[in-house]
């Protein structure tokens, strides 16, 4: 049996307990097949700079924290303190980044441990330690992207970074084995504009045992339900605009924010007039009640200036919840006519006329198909074969 390395540039860590979460997720989905040792270098959250948790496994290196999230799955989470703010503050946080890794790859050296194959979480940062140890042990690399920076359009893109940010992420792509972008939209863009690279499509996965139909569709009043962490590319304020301009028309409808609320976000629902008794928000909430709430749901929004592809909208379809989304990023491979509503971003009379055929033929939606068509693509297993028959490939080759 091989040994498998992950990188992840994003994970669950303890001053950001979401971001990367679907990598996690899919950490766990391959776990259940192939057991994986899984890095994420990190910086420490204030409170805890300068203090380290050994590891539970005493056959794997004692830095850092590390836990198992389920049986195959060894997560090391390693933190180094950011230092002072700045120029050279920035040098020496990368060169600590670098360093953490190194001390980490030494010990699995001398355990006699190093990878066979190693899986890159998007390109920065990790993917430079995965050109260190291609270069140094010639262990090959497969590259999973989930940016949106690589479109011009992101608020924050690869257009904008440093020639030499553009450099490296540039030799980090043309030096995987093979690219695995979440949508084949994402790897059309990067083989535009950044590198010729020959990619396999492998999307997100989504816990079908969490997320699943309703036994019985609620017959109550209809409930639009948007959730996302409510920044500026998810055009949540749009939202509750176009939904007051349907209650306005004396539509009867429910709308539950999910996600933390920012001032823009109540400003828009203060704004909204009449519609604010029909808004509802309950914030951040678990994974498991993300389920729930779905579920209980009659159709999902986003409405993003620009996306890669929503985990969310995967989760929703799986629960047989259709959607309605703006046209962006690899959205339109995963919703159509048959599960949803897509109208152009930015367009809000558009989203408006959406909510209201969405209403209007609530009844045409097969949730029970939408499901089984959903869970086919996403479901962990799915997900998984995939992913290791890549690396069979990948090592047949080596």
């Amino acid at each position: 049996m091989f040994k498998l390395l992950w990188l992840a540039s994003w994970y669950p860590n303890e001053t950001d307990h979401f971001t990367g979460d679907f990598i996690q997720r899919q950490a766990k989905a391959v776990s259940r097949l192939h057991p994986l040792l899984l890095v994420f270098v990190g910086r420490h959250a204030e409170k805890n700079a300068g203090t380290a948790a050994s590891s539970k496994n005493t056959n794997l290196p004692q830095t850092g924290d590390a836990y198992t999230a389920e049986p195959g799955l060894e997560e090391h989470i390693l933190y180094f303190d950011a230092g002072r703010p700045g120029f050279t503050g920035n040098s020496g946080s990368l060169i600590r980044y670098f360093t953490t890794h190194f001390a980490f790859f030494r010990e699995l050296k001398n355990k006699k441990a190093l990878p066979d194959l190693v899986h890159v979480q998007v390109a920065m940062r990790s993917g430079m330690l995965a050109l260190y140890l291609k270069w140094r042990y010639g262990i090959p690399y497969v590259l999973t992207e989930h940016w949106s920076g690589y479109f011009r359009r992101a608020k924050d893109n690869l257009y904008d970074r440093s020639f030499l940010t553009r450099w490296i992420t540039k030799r980090i792509l043309h030096n995987a084995e093979i690219l695995l972008p979440v949508s084949d939209e994402l790897g059309n863009q990067i083989n535009r504009d950044w590198a010729k690279k020959h990619f396999l499509k492998i999307p997100n996965v989504v816990d079908t045992r969490l997320f699943y139909p309703a036994e019985k569709i609620n017959d109550g009043g209809f409930r639009f339900i948007h959730i996302s962490s409510m920044v500026y590319p998810k055009n949540t304020e749009a939202i509750i605009r176009s939904f007051a301009a349907i209650i306005r028309e004396g539509i009867k409808a429910e709308l539950l924010l999910v996600g933390p609320l920012n001032d823009s976000v109540n400003q828009a629902v203060k704004d909204s007039g009449e519609a604010a008794t029909q808004i509802r928000s309950i914030g951040m909430i678990s994974y498991d009640a993300v389920a729930r709430e779905l579920r209980t749901s009659s159709a999902l929004i986003l409405f993003s200036h620009y996306e890669n592809l929503s985990c969310v909208i995967l989760e929703s379809l799986c629960c047989g919840v259709p959607v309605i989304s703006s046209r962006v990023g690899g959205i339109p491979e995963a919703v159509n006519e048959r599960n949803g509503i897509l109208v152009e971003a930015g367009n809000e009379k558009a989203l408006e006329e959406a909510m209201k055929k969405m209403i209007l033929y609530r009844d045409q939606y097969d949730s029970q198909q939408i499901s089984r068509d959903a869970s086919a693509l996403y479901a962990y297993e799915t997900v998984a074969r995939k992913i290791l028959d890549v690396y069979d490939k990948v090592l047949e080759k080596k």
